[in-house]
């Protein structure tokens, strides 16, 4: 505990001569906030290493959160419980000598290695680690899920390292989703409709740069744990969105599918004076019964809403023995965005919101999986071992505004019992 204090503290080191945290705006609407809007998806490295296709992949854990009629197909999947931790830019932090420093372990070269992995953080906006935890049951036409996601956002408003800010996101989600299949044609086609709705709660604390760090850990006979409960702001609330889905599946294992999502997703935020608050106010009792409203902090309501889009994927999992079952996946993301586009416009579009993955599953306890997003690459492994499933994916997201102006690397590795 007290080596994880002092290379907090280092960090803070390094950032001290940075600029004071100025924005009063807690809400998605400002440039510091932005991430904080997005649409909640709990991180599957399975979809990840397949460039993020798989609407209409089955007989995964997660396949009927990608797409609720997955659920049509029937069948059982449980997994108690699954744990994702995923790390950002792995290939700029190993290069950069960062942990040989820590390894060494004195002050100078701590201090090095807080230096170098400050470096690593681009600028605008980023992601430094996420850590995903779930529950998930899935019995015949019906799926249920309890996922809770801890992430940590970085926002740099310039290349200097000193203008580094962190932002600390924690939500939970609660799925509910149905389906059920209708043969119409049992030689040539049946259809699986699905819909799903989350229950999801959103927490985020107010970004800290250097000098809100050193604000808490500098006074005198004060605990830093204590004026975080009780001085850094902290904005939450809910959401309720709706998926729904179909697929048209067709002989010799193809499936066309579409996805709308995201219907009824607004987010309702509130920002209280610190956690303590958010305690007091929402559960009814204070974690700190010392604490004392300073009396100075104003709170707001946030509403906003990202949108509902529709997804079309198209999926081809031929049947070629027991020893080797093959997937092919292609998405097409958000399609109704590209209405009205035409020659360049619609081929960029085209590109841009394309994810092609493919998958192969060997002697029923390894995949091995490849896709492409955005031209980026992605690689993935899993395996079976009885009871124990361990999945791994490496792949890149981009982060700007264009194709190349700021894509990331990521290393995803997730750990479940029972059901893959």
């Amino acid at each position: 505990m007290k080596n994880i204090k002092f290379v907090f503290i280092l960090f803070t080191l390094v950032l001290l001569v940075a600029a004071p945290l100025v924005a009063v705006d807690y809400s998605p609407e400002s440039a510091m906030y932005k991430q904080t809007g997005e649409s909640f998806m709990g991180t599957s490295t399975r979809v990840l290493s397949m460039g993020g296709a798989g609407l209409g992949v089955t007989g995964y854990y997660d396949s009927f959160l990608m797409n609720p009629a997955n659920l049509g197909k029937g069948g059982v999947k449980i997994s108690i419980p699954s744990v994702t931790v995923t790390a950002y830019n792995p290939k700029a932090i190993l290069e950069s000598g960062m942990i040989d420093d820590f390894e060494e372990g004195t002050d100078e070269a701590m201090l090095s290695g807080a230096q170098k992995f400050l470096n690593t953080i681009k600028k605008d906006y980023g992601d430094v680690l996420t850590t995903d935890t779930s529950v998930v049951l899935t019995l015949g036409s019906f799926g249920f899920a309890l996922e809770a996601q801890e992430r940590l956002m970085s926002y740099k408003t310039s290349s200097d390292m000193t203008s580094t800010n962190l932002i600390a996101q924690i939500t939970t989600a609660a799925t509910a989703g149905l389906g059920f299949r209708l043969d119409l044609f049992p030689d040539f086609l049946t259809v699986d409709l699905g819909v799903s709705g989350k229950a999801i709660y959103k927490a985020y604390f107010s970004a800290q740069s250097a000098s809100s760090i050193t604000d808490l850990i500098s006074e005198e006979d004060a605990d830093p744990a204590d004026k975080f409960l009780n001085e850094v702001p902290l904005i939450a609330g809910y959401s309720f969105p709706v998926n729904a889905g179909v697929n048209l599946n067709f002989p010799l294992g193809i499936t066309v599918s579409a996805v709308a999502r995201n219907f009824n997703g607004a987010y309702y935020m509130t920002s209280y004076e610190s956690l303590n608050s958010w305690s007091e106010e929402v559960l009814g009792e204070g974690i700190d019964d010392s604490f004392t409203p300073s009396g100075t902090f104003t709170s707001e309501s946030y509403e906003f809403d990202a949108g509902w889009n529709l997804n079309a994927g198209f999926t081809w999992a031929p049947k070629v023995g027991s020893l080797l079952k093959p997937i092919i996946a292609v998405d097409v993301l958000d399609v109704m965005a590209m209405s009205g586009l035409e020659g360049e416009a619609l081929n960029r579009a085209f590109f841009e919101q394309t994810r092609l993955g493919a998958s192969l599953r060997v002697l029923s306890f390894l995949d091995l999986r490849y896709g492409l997003n955005k031209g980026y690459q992605s690689f993935g492994v899993g395996v079976d071992l009885l009871i124990f499933h361990l999945d791994a994916a490496y792949y890149q997201l981009e982060y700007g505004q264009d194709i190349g102006d700021k894509p990331i690397d990521a290393l995803s590795v997730r750990f479940s019992l029972l059901s893959r």
